[in-house]
């Protein structure tokens, strides 16, 4: 098994997934998850899947969550009522979570919008 990515009294490393719903996305939070207390993410952000973003934000509750596609923010904001985790949708909102700071921003969007 491979040892943890934080040292002991370590402070966490802030983390910032663009594209979180996808393949890369996920196994980044996956790196996350295996190393708990390693990482607390920022933010995270998806193109359209409200579905798999909310149960993200649910487990890792970043400070924001972005859907791409503004058609389903109402979706994203019902789906985390609740949550102290700020809601946005828009390509905008999309660039905001980029340049929030953090330690970290994996970039893991498709196509040019990436």
């Amino acid at each position: 098994m491979a040892e943890p990515l934080r040292q002991a009294n370590a402070k966490p490393k802030t983390v910032s997934v663009l594209g979180s719903t996808g393949s890369v996305g996920c196994n980044t939070l996956d790196l996350v998850r295996r190393n708990a207390g390693a990482f607390v993410i920022e933010a995270l952000t998806a193109g359209r899947n409200v579905e798999l973003l909310a149960a993200q934000v649910r487990e890792f509750r970043p400070k924001l969550a972005v859907i791409g596609d503004e058609s389903r923010y109402r979706d994203l904001k019902d789906a985390l009522a609740g949550t102290e985790t700020e809601v946005a949708a828009g390509t905008a909102a999309v660039a905001e979570a980029a340049a929030r700071p953090a330690d970290w921003v994996m970039s893991a969007i498709v196509g040019a919008a990436g």
